[in-house]
């Protein structure tokens, strides 16, 4: 389990709990909102040696993915 930061395209940040980091393109879903949106990551910015940190710090670009038929 690792902690990250999702950052929305609204620039809205949320810290969450995930089993792993997730490559770019993949698809998430947070667990705590299981009927919530699916997302898309589009980046991932890994920052080593944040001030007083013991780890890294990750933070994970989403977007809302479209569910439906892909063109």
């Amino acid at each position: 389990m690792i902690t990250v930061i999702i950052s929305y395209p609204n620039r809205r940040q949320q810290d969450v709990t995930l089993e792993g980091v997730p490559r770019k393109g993949e698809h998430i879903r947070l667990a705590k909102n299981p009927d919530g949106p699916l997302f898309m990551v589009e980046h991932i910015l890994w920052v080593e040696g944040n001030g007083n940190s013991h780890g890294p710090k990750v933070i994970v670009a989403v977007r809302e993915h479209e569910e439906g038929p892909q063109v």
